[in-house]
Order: structure tokens, then sequence, then C-alpha cells
């Protein structure tokens, strides 16, 4: 799900989810649901069991987080077409393939980014905050204790030295609110060495888990993670007053060793630098350029009837790569959960009996962790006209939803408080009881998905997602924490509502708010 964008000093806050009850683990998912009376036969082919195969190969380690036009985000488009593939649907990407490609400006780390002392050099597991799009640094001198960066720990005169700067203890990453005090913090950082005559700074951070190094994530650059600008936008981070070249605790330890630094019982700095005389060498170069690119997957089953109007059925595949120490952000929830939903939902429609009268176009969409970027293009490339599709259902985390026991806590948007509440939420609500669904109002998040881009265009839109919890963005988003038998009631319930958008005798109508569902 996108996250509320941080951008120096402002951000949205998010609503924390209670932790749901501890998931069924792998082996114990047991069979499939029934169907419930009156549903289409379809829906038995929406199962717990391929749900979770395809949860774990989403979110194994070797899709390095999927982050947007990286190697395992397109790895996961492949995978993504190749199941399209399977199940007889008829490409609606570019060249008459399943692929939709998007461009991408890149900001990126030169390979020859790196801190060298003695006989060592860092060129893996460090992040550089703050630097400008055109940064060109080579600095070399003796390294200078600087504590923790605060005004009454940096010496003067740090003219031709390199600031080492430690930092631990910091508070446990837990959202938004956190994360930008976290890039205050090295904000403030940049800016007292700044002050007092350095041109970078080596900051040492011994808590990989912190939310210092969430914050770097979106914040700075790594080797394998670059700043990338979609469309006329520039965005990104802005420049901080000098650059920072940030240490995960393992480099760390090495540069400590180096600079004689002793530890104390908690795994902290117990004494300054030693060796006086140790000294070092640091080169940060960025660069940029148009050679970036990123993919959606499209996909249609053509209706019977009325085939020339379409349901739009959409997830977004990616998510926010690996921390500075290397740890991947599996993303199993966000959105392993709703691109595996896609795909069953996909299966039950194309082989899980006759075909519906409208057609269903399937999107499978990435950059919408950054700003909605492949719905985006998609909506100003469409290859399927906008003005015949009748509906969007878009699905986002679904594989963490609360309640006690069979009972399953949904939110939804546009809600019946919203202006754009419509017939599409109002039956999806009415066939969520036969799950034992229960609704709340998901409307904060009615512009931080892709169903917000066809919103925008007229579309009438349902958005189902569990809501945030305490692994919502973090590395511990993992398969085993999924609670698959309720993920599979809500891609049912996903099915059931598109299978009846494209039933219906007219397209969903906008009914403005109500006094209840």
């Amino acid at each position: 799900m996108l996250r509320p964008l941080v951008l120096l000093w402002c951000a949205l806050p998010l609503a924390a989810q209670a932790a749901p009850a501890a998931p069924a683990t792998a082996g114990e998912l047991g069979a499939p649901a029934a169907v419930p009376d009156g549903a289409p036969p379809h829906l038995s082919r929406i199962d717990r069991q391929d749900l979770q195969r395809h949860v774990a190969w989403l979110a194994a380690d070797e899709r390095q987080g999927r982050y947007t036009g990286s190697r395992g985000q397109q790895e996961t488009a492949a995978y993504v077409a190749d199941c399209f593939r399977k199940l007889g649907l008829k490409p609606l990407g570019d060249k008459k393939g399943f692929l939709q490609v998007y461009p991408l400006q890149r900001t990126y780390l030169d390979p020859a980014t790196q801190l060298a002392f003695g006989d060592q050099k860092v060129t893996a597991k460090f992040a550089v905050f703050g630097a400008r799009d055109d940064e060109k640094l080579a600095l070399s001198g003796r390294f200078a204790w600087c504590g923790a960066g605060g005004a009454g720990q940096v010496p003067n005169n740090l003219q031709g030295k390199l600031p080492v700067v430690v930092l631990q203890g910091a508070t446990k990453s837990q959202g938004v609110a956190n994360d930008l005090q976290a890039h205050r913090r090295f904000a403030e950082i940049a800016a007292e060495l700044r002050n007092r005559g350095a041109d970078a700074g080596v900051v040492c951070l011994l808590d990989d888990g912190s939310a210092l190094a969430n914050a770097l994530n979106y914040h700075a650059l790594q080797p394998d993670h670059p700043r990338l600008h979609f469309g006329s936008g520039r965005g990104g981070a802005a420049a901080a007053p000098v650059p920072l070249f940030v240490l995960a605790r393992e480099p760390s330890l090495r540069l400590f060793a180096h600079l004689g630094i002793a530890l104390d019982d908690a795994g902290g700095p117990r004494t300054g630098i030693v060796d006086e005389k140790a000294s070092g060498k640091l080169a940060i170069t960025v660069r940029t350029d148009a050679k970036g690119s990123a993919s959606n997957v499209v996909a249609v089953l053509e209706g019977r009837t009325k085939k020339a109007e379409a349901v739009l059925v959409s997830a977004h595949h990616d998510h926010l790569g690996r921390r500075i120490d290397g740890d991947v952000f599996n993303g199993a929830d966000d959105n392993g959960s709703g691109t595996a939903g896609l795909l069953e939902i996909a299966e039950a429609f194309a082989a899980g009996g006759e075909r519906p009268e409208r057609s269903i176009v399937f999107l499978s969409v990435s950059g919408e962790e950054l700003g909605l970027w492949g719905a985006a293009w998609f909506g100003e490339h469409p290859t399927w006209p906008i003005e015949r599709l009748v509906a969007n259902l878009n699905v986002d985390m679904i594989g963490r939803a609360g309640g006690a026991g069979d009972s399953i806590e949904l939110l939804a948007t546009p809600s019946h408080q919203h202006a754009r509440y419509s017939t599409l939420v109002r039956d999806a609500v009415r066939l969520g009881q036969k799950f034992g669904i229960s609704f709340a109002s998901g409307d904060r998040y009615y512009e931080r998905s892709d169903q917000a881009v066809f919103a925008r265009r007229n579309v009438p839109v349902l958005f189902l997602c569990v809501g945030d919890h305490p692994d919502y963005h973090q590395v511990t988003d993992h398969a085993d924490k999924l609670d698959y038998g309720k993920a599979e009631a809500i891609a049912r319930l996903a099915f059931w509502a598109a299978w009846t958008a494209a039933q219906q005798k007219g397209r969903p109508q906008e009914l403005g708010a109500q006094p209840g569902w």
C-alpha cells in the first residue's frame, strides 16, 4: 500500500491496527471453505493453498523486496505474466504481450562510491543521505570523533577531516512518525557538521532495525536502490547541508576496529577514536539518467454478450526493496497477498466455469509504493478504453484480517459515508455477509492506492484491505504471518463482486453518502 509521502518536515499519520490473531502456519491451513449458497461455482478455484503458494514465491528473499524497476520487480512481472499466459488470457500489454513498460529517470550511486580505510573498502551495506543529484565528492583525511552528532559533541575545524558520528539505541521503527523523526535527525547531524566546516560525514548506525535505518529506504541512495522519478516531476529527497555516508552495523564495527574504538557491554562505543592518526578516503558520485523502466502486467478475459465493456480487477506487486543491512522488505501482505488474490481471481474467471457477460481486465501494477506510477501510466496509456471500464476492484493487503474465530474485519472505500459510494460497494458489502465479513470505513485509503487513478476518471471503484498492522512497511512482513483462510474469503468476495458487476444489466450507479452500508 502506498506510504504517505514524507517530504522534509511533513507527513500524514497512519492509524495502527491491532495485531490479528495468530494465523495458521504452513501445513495447518485446512481444506478450502465451502462455497456459500448462491455463489458462482468459480469460487471453488480460489484456494488458500494456492494463495499461500503464490505469496511464498512473491515474498521470498530472492525477490529482494520487489523495488520498482529492480530485477526482483521485473521477475515478479514475468511471474504474473506467465500465470496469465497459462490461464489462456489475452495479453493487453505492449506489442501484443502481457507487459506494459513505462520509463523512469534514475538517480543512483556510481559503483566507485565507497569508504576506504586501512586495507578495507565499504562497497555494500551503506546508504548516502542528502546527496545532490550531481554530487561528486572525493575526500581524504583523518577521522574525527563527533559522538552522536550533537551540538556539544562535534568539534570545530573539521575542514579536511572525516567526521565520525555514532548512533545507537534509536526507537524501533513503528511507522511514519518515527521515520520522520529519523529524517530530521540525519538532517540535524548534517547541519551541525556543516557548521563546523565539514564537507561530508560518516555515520555509524549500530541498530539496523531502528527507525533511522528504515528512513534511509525512503530518503537515501543505496548501491542497489536508486531514487526514481516518474513523468515530468523530479520529486525525490532534498539535499542535506553535507552528504552523510551511513554505515550499517557490520561495516561500522570494522571501522571501529580500524579506529581503535572499544565497545561496551551494550555493543556501543566505550571510547572515542584511540588511533588519532587513523585516516581514510571517502568517494561519493551520484549520477542521473533516463534509462530506467518498470512494468505493469495486463490481460483480459473477453466476455460473452457485452465484451466491449469490462470490469477491471487490480493489485500492485511492487514493494520497498532491501534495508541498509541487506535484510529484505518481503512485503508478504503488502502486497504479495493482493497479488496472489488477483492471480486466484483470474484463475477462477478463466477456468472456473462460464464466462461473464462483460469482459474482465486484470491489471498487476508496479510503482504503487512510489506514487501510484504504474496505474497512472495505464490511465494515461490505457490498453483498454477507460470509458468502457464499468468498475475497478482493487485489492491491497488482504492477508492479515482481524476478527475473532471465523469472523473477518475488512476495510472498504468508498464507504457509505463517502460521496462516491456506489451500488458496487453496496453489493459487495451484502455479499460479504455470506463470508462472515464485517466492514468498516477505509476512506483514509481512498487516494492511497491504485483505485484512485480510476476514480479520478469517474470509474466506480471498490478498494478492499485489512488496514495497517505492526509489520506494515517493515522487514518483518513475512509470508508465515498471513491468515490464508481469511485471505481466501476476501479474494472470493472480490471475485463475486466483480462477477456481479460483470453480469448486471446496467453499470454500477453512484449513490452518494448514505446513513448505512
